[in-house]
C-alpha cells in the first residue's frame, strides 16, 4: 500500500464502476421487468439507495480503520482463527462470483456472436485476460481502468441514437405504482446483483484513504450514482421500446433494441455494443479475481501474487465449466446471490457491531 500512495479519486470511481458494470447491463431490464413490470425503473433506484446506504456502512467501518482492509483488521477484531476463516471466506467468495461472471458473459458471446465456438475456448479468453491484469498491482489495474472507462459512454451513446431514431411509447410507464410496493421491492431484490462490485470498498479502502476519509465516501457514492444512472436509463429505454408482451420474452434487451439500429456504416451495430460490452466484463473478472488474490496474499505472505491469481483464476474456469443448461446456470446464479448476502450484510455488519461494542479502532495511529 504504501507504493501505491498515488492513486486518485477518480481512480476509485472508475474501479468500482468498472466493477458493477459487466453482464448485468444486458440482462438488468428483463429480469427486473419479470417482477417489477413498468416500474422496473423505480426498483433499479431504490436498488440504488439500497446500496448507498451500504456503501456508507463500509465507510463507518472502513475509517475505524483507515490504514487497513478487512483482510487485516478482520484478524484484530475476531481473533486469528476467527479472521483468518472470514478472509478465506471472502476469497472463496470472489471466486464464486468471477465464474458467475465467466459463465454468463460467455452464454451471452456464444449466442450473439460465436455461436459455433466451444464455450472453454470463450472462457480461456476471456480468463486469460483478466488474469493478466489481475495479477498486477492495484495501481496498474486502476491505470487500466481509467483508459477503457471512455468505452461506457459509447454504451450510452449508442443507447441514446436508439432513443432517438426508434419510435418508442412512453406510456408504457404508466400508471407509475401500478405493480404495486412488494412487487417493487421484490424488483429491488433482482436489481441489486447487477450492483455488486460496491463491497470491494472493503478492501480498496486503506489504497485510498491518503485522499481524505470524506473523499472515499465521495468516490464510491458518485460511482453508486453513476452505476444507478445508467441502470436506471437502459431499463427505461428497455420499457419504452418493447410492449409489455415483448419484454417478458427478451432476455437481453439492450442487445435486441441496439440490433434494431440501421447504420450504413454498420451493418450489425450490436456487435459492436458486444464488443464494448465484453471489456467490462473483463474488468469485472479481474476486480473479483483481485479481491481473491489480495485475501490470499494478506493471509500467506509468501506466496507471489501471480501464482494466487492463475491458480483462483484456474479454478473460476472449471467451477464455470460446469453448469451445461440454463437451469443448472439459474441454480447457481440464486445460490451466489443468497450466498452474497453473508459477505455484504452479516459480516461487515457483525465486525462493525464488534468494534463499536469492544471500541475498538485505529483511527490516527500506525497500522
Amino acid at each position: 500500500m504504501k507504493n501505491q500512495t498515488n492513486l486518485t479519486s477518480i481512480q476509485l470511481i472508475l474501479f468500482i464502476i468498472q466493477t458493477q458494470i459487466g453482464v448485468g447491463v444486458l440482462g438488468l431490464p428483463f429480469s427486473v421487468f419479470s417482477i417489477s413490470k413498468g416500474d422496473a425503473w423505480i426498483s433499479v433506484l431504490l436498488a440504488g439507495i439500497v446500496v448507498q446506504l451500504l456503501i456508507m456502512i463500509f465507510w463507518v467501518l472502513g475509517r475505524r480503520f483507515p490504514a487497513k482492509s478487512l483482510f487485516q483488521y478482520s484478524v484484530k477484531l475476531v481473533g486469528k482463527a476467527g479472521g483468518t476463516f472470514i478472509n478465506l471466506s471472502y476469497v472463496f467468495y470472489g471466486m464464486l462470483v468471477t465464474s458467475l461472471i465467466l459463465m454468463y458473459s460467455t452464454a451471452i458471446i456464444k449466442t450473439w456472436v460465436l455461436t459455433l465456438t466451444p464455450k472453454w475456448i470463450i472462457m480461456f479468453l476471456l480468463m486469460g485476460t483478466a488474469i493478466y491484469l489481475g495479477k498486477e498491482l492495484l495501481s496498474d489495474i486502476c491505470n487500466v481502468y481509467v483508459v477503457v472507462s471512455g468505452l461506457i459512454f459509447f454504451l450510452i451513446i449508442i443507447t441514446i441514437v436508439v432513443l432517438i431514431v426508434y419510435p418508442v411509447d412512453w406510456r408504457y410507464l404508466l400508471p407509475i405504482g401500478h405493480s404495486g410496493g412488494i412487487n417493487i421491492l421484490k424488483g429491488v431484490k433482482e436489481a441489486y446483483f447487477s450492483m455488486l462490485g460496491f463491497e470491494l470498498l472493503l478492501f480498496l479502502f486503506p489504497y485510498f484513504q491518503h485522499n481524505g476519509e470524506r473523499s472515499v465516501l465521495f468516490s464510491a457514492s458518485m460511482a453508486n450514482l453513476s452505476v444507478t444512472l445508467i441502470y436506471t436509463f437502459l431499463t427505461i429505454v428497455s420499457l419504452i421500446t418493447f410492449s409489455p408482451e415483448e419484454l417478458a420474452i427478451v432476455p437481453q434487451p439492450v442487445l435486441y433494441y441496439v440490433k434494431s439500429l440501421y447504420l450504413q456504416i454498420v451493418e450489425r451495430i450490436d456487435l459492436v455494443f458486444v464488443s464494448l460490452w465484453v471489456v467490462s466484463v473483463i474488468t469485472s473478472l479481474t476486480s473479483y479475481l483481485f479481491l481473491s488474490t489480495e485475501g490470499i496474499a494478506h493471509t500467506f505472505k509468501r506466496i507471489k501474487r501471480s501464482v494466487i491469481t492463475i491458480f483462483f483464476g484456474s479454478l473460476s474456469f472449471i467451477i464455470a465449466l460446469v453448469p451445461n443448461k440454463a437451469a443448472e446456470m439459474e441454480l447457481y446464479n440464486k445460490w451466489v446471490i443468497n450466498t452474497s448476502y453473508l459477505f455484504i450484510l452479516v459480516i461487515p455488519f457483525l465486525l462493525l457491531g464488534i468494534s463499536f461494542v469492544f471500541k475498538k479502532k485505529e483511527r490516527g495511529e500506525s497500522a
